[in-house]
């Protein structure tokens, strides 16, 4: 790339940001530099940014999609994420991306983006489809617990976002609801109505279980690079930050069609465009916590163990089931001020659907944590329905609970929803009986197992479809566009008692769209009560 300063090889632009540009050419000449400057006169140093690539691309790269994420103190800190520029088309590089932020429109308070980058494209891999889309970044941090603070972005100073709010977590326990889907896309017909139907039921944030925006037909990696379509990534923010996720946190796990043909387990890209409090010492690029209130949430890579999805098995070495151990111990500790404790992973544990089915790769090596150390919910994707089983213990339910009916799961165990049907084609038939819902095939339902055995480490032979030895958990099941609705009652004090009320919200539909989502209706429903400040033993 040619610049007034100086020429910048080509292999080294694509993965430059605008301090780079800067610093490699004031490193290659800087007696050069400096004449020029002079000769262009005191305006030339008006702006951090002393460079154009070309007359064609001198013009401000337009603001995209933006969306957030809770920082590691939730009540203190919030990810501010944005795009500029498509997959598909090589554009410049936004010249001062930075964001304004205040308790209203007049702001106040300003900053230059701490990540502005393209994802990271290996060099060596032949057919590596373009990824020109910027993704900038910054993490707000000395923000005020409970507190809606108003912000905008822009790429250059001068042409900024319309205003837009986001909201910290609110200090301490308090009462409060999230919502839960998987398994998206970018349909203007099923996701992009769903993603309204969050924002309508004004949740404190929403997690996401897996397959966000499907680039890959499914998970493949280095060097396979066949139906890996990136801009797929630029039409799903297009969907889901305008619908909902630039206001509300979208906490967001990976799924399959998360792995890429890209470095860092195929996950660079997923971290590059979605920044989020990832915990590296869980062996994991992806894998994160939070807690809001009195509620700990644990976003889970099923890659790592999935019997049926197998292109990154084992890749942490059982380093992500050790973490997990350590940090649901420490939830469960005396005095951690935690309640309940949701986990989010893409594939299920136990399903009773035609399509993907139940994955005994995680349910063996998960399955005996969660139920010592009393995990209250485990919410799904990857198959594309809404399914919730009766409490689980070692493998079994361990009584049936209908809907509207009260869970305890202290003594009754672990409730484990598939909330896949966010936006994505539906899988609309099913194995074996059910409480209630859709009825199925006289064939049991079915589960993924590795032949040489299922470990922490990951599994070892080849995987194995089989008739599942787990009978009669399959408690609700609609092949229904749903989304999860989850209100949380505080206690009122430490021996009293706090609640999760679970209730599955369908829109209308018809089976190929949602047609509205002004009255959604309630076609399933439990609460999960514990007593508050009771610590684990």
């Amino acid at each position: 790339m040619e610049t007034p300063y100086g020429e910048i090889p080509d292999r080294f632009v694509k993965d430059m940001t605008p301090q780079d540009m800067h610093d490699f050419l004031r490193s290659r000449g800087r007696r050069r530099f400096l004449r020029g400057a002079a000769a262009l006169g005191a305006t030339a140093f008006a702006g951090p940014v002393l460079w154009r690539q070309s007359a064609g691309l001198t013009a401000t790269t337009p603001i995209g999609p933006q969306w957030i994420a809770f920082g590691p103190d939730p009540a203190a800190q919030m990810y501010l994420s944005w795009s500029a520029g498509t997959a598909s088309v090589l554009g410049h590089a936004p010249p001062r991306p930075q964001v304004r932020w205040g308790l209203d429109a007049s702001y106040g308070s300003s900053a230059a983006a701490e990540i502005s980058k393209r994802v990271p494209v290996p060099a060596t891999v032949p057919g590596e489809p373009a990824e020109n889309t910027f993704y900038n970044s910054v993490l707000l941090s000395g923000l005020a617990p409970g507190t809606t603070y108003h912000y905008s972005v822009s790429n250059d100073g001068v042409t900024w976002s319309a205003d837009t709010v986001c909201t910290t977590a609110a200090a301490g326990a308090s009462d409060f609801r999230f919502t839960a889907f998987g398994d998206e896309a970018f349909s203007a017909s099923t996701a992009a109505p769903m993603v309204r139907l969050v924002a309508s039921l004004n949740p404190a944030f929403h997690l996401v279980a897996g397959d966000l925006a499907y680039a890959t037909p499914r998970g493949i990696r280095i060097p396979d690079v066949a139906g890996f379509m990136p801009g797929h990534w630029d039409r799903y923010l297009a969907v889901a930050g305008p619908g909902g996720a630039q206001s509300i946190p979208w906490q967001a796990s990976v799924g399959a069609h998360e792995t890429e043909p890209l470095h860092n387990h195929g996950y660079a890209g997923f971290v590059t465009r979605l920044r989020q409090s990832y915990d590296l010492s869980s062996g994991s690029p992806v894998v994160h916590t939070f807690s809001y209130g009195n509620v700990a949430f644990i976003h889970l890579d099923g890659n790592d163990l999935s019997a049926q999805e197998t292109v990154n098995n084992g890749y942490t070495g059982g380093a992500q089931t050790a973490w997990l151990s350590a940090k649901l111990a420490a939830y469960r500790s005396p005095g951690a001020g935690i309640d309940f404790i949701v986990v989010v992973c893409n594939c299920c544990c136990y399903s009773s659907n035609t399509r993907h089915g139940s994955d005994g790769g995680l349910r063996d090596a998960w399955g005996p944590l969660f139920d010592k150390y009393e995990v209250d919910l485990v919410i799904s994707g990857h198959v594309h329905a809404y399914e919730r089983t009766n409490p689980m213990r070692a493998g079994q339910p361990t009584r049936r609970v209908a809907a509207g009916e009260t869970i305890d799961p202290a003594t009754d165990g672990t409730t484990y929803i598939c909330a896949g049907g966010g936006g994505n084609q539906l899988y609309r038939t099913w194995y074996g009986p059910t409480g209630s819902g859709d009825p199925g095939s006289p064939t049991m339902p079915r589960v993924w197992r590795w032949s040489g055995g299922d470990t922490a480490s990951g599994g070892s032979g080849r995987p194995l479809d089989l008739t599942d030895t787990a009978i009669g958990y399959s408690a609700c099941r609609r092949s229904v566009y749903s989304c999860l609705l989850v209100e949380v009652a505080a206690p009122v004090a430490s021996g009293g008692q706090t609640s999760m009320r679970v209730q599955a919200i369908m829109p209308a539909q018809t089976p190929q769209a949602v047609t509205s989502i002004t009255d959604p209706v309630i076609i399933d429903s439990v609460s999960l009560v514990r007593t508050a400040g009771t610590s684990w033993a």
